[in-house]
């Protein structure tokens, strides 16, 4: 504070050079700074230089970073998902911000670690998965509210595709991460009219009223049951008949992606990590550090 008070001293005299008073012809000389005068302005001069120099710094680093950002800065984000040593566990999550249509294709992107020098490339995935086939790959494109789960190691089912609402009969048999919600049609509110409403069939009513979501019959049924009622449980409840039901609704598609690297060794440090996504152009899209 002291140094402060000097130096506005010093600024005082140098704006008006003295004060009037008696003896010198109306002018009081305050003579030459002193030491502690010199030493405060020479200390302020160097702190706002540096001031000065700090805020050039950050303008040359904002507009470094904004000649090297994507277009997509903002709408896309890049987060952790889950660290795990194992890399069926391990993944990352690109998320695109709710509201508007974006329709972004992400196939090409890239995600590479800056202090591993790891890089992987975002492949193309299957739109509508089908069980028991060679589901044919294209290009991945994201929308407003979309996440994709990007996981290091392998599918589960084989590929990478978009979740749906029958993707939960996948789930009995297989374990994905992360994990799969069991949204599907209940069994209970399906078209129910091939079986004939007899008595032989109230006990299959019964039983399709609390059949569980997502899951299909392991079970031996009772042998007294109806045709119909062993034909329905038997070959409508499951992934395939309920994607081919259900394919045509507005909600079918849910807004997430699991994709799959096929990686054997896991790709992103614990700790002291940077992990940068890249867009196609090679700009930098998002960042994350740890």
């Amino acid at each position: 504070m002291q140094g402060i008070v000097i130096l506005l001293g010093i600024i005082a005299i140098g704006l008006f050079g003295g004060s009037k008073g008696a003896g010198n012809n109306g002018l009081f000389s305050t003579g030459a700074p002193t030491p502690e005068q010199k030493k405060a302005s020479i200390e302020f001069q160097i702190r706002d230089a540096q001031v000065k120099v700090d805020e050039l710094q950050k303008q040359i680093k904002t507009a470094e970073e904004n000649k090297n950002a994507s277009i997509y800065k903002g709408d896309v984000t890049l987060n952790y998902g889950s660290r795990s040593t194992d890399p069926g566990q391990e993944y990352l999550t690109i998320k695109v911000s709710s509201g508007g249509n974006k329709n972004i294709l992400v196939t090409g992107w890239q995600v590479k670690s800056l202090a591993s020098g790891n890089s992987v490339t975002i492949p193309k995935g299957t739109y509508l998965f089908f069980t028991e086939t060679i589901n044919s790959e294209e290009d991945i494109r994201l929308t407003g509210g979309d996440t994709l789960y990007l996981v290091t190691g392998s599918s589960p089912n084989g590929a990478s595709f978009k979740s749906n609402k029958c993707s939960g009969y996948l789930t009995q048999f297989q374990t994905f991460i992360p994990y799969i919600n069991n949204i599907c049609p209940s069994p209970k509110n399906e078209n129910l009219s091939s079986i004939p409403r007899r008595v032989i069939n109230d006990a299959c009513f019964d039983y399709i009223d609390y059949f569980p979501t997502c899951r299909i019959q392991t079970e031996p049924l009772p042998q007294n049951w109806s045709s119909e009622c062993y034909s329905f449980i038997y070959d409508k409840i499951n992934y395939p008949s309920c994607v081919n039901v259900h394919k045509s609704d507005a909600d079918f598609y849910q807004p997430e992606w699991r994709v799959y690297l096929k990686r054997s060794e896991r790709l992103w440090k614990n700790s002291k990590e940077t992990i940068v996504l890249y867009d196609s152009t090679g700009k930098v899209v998002d960042t994350i550090k740890n």
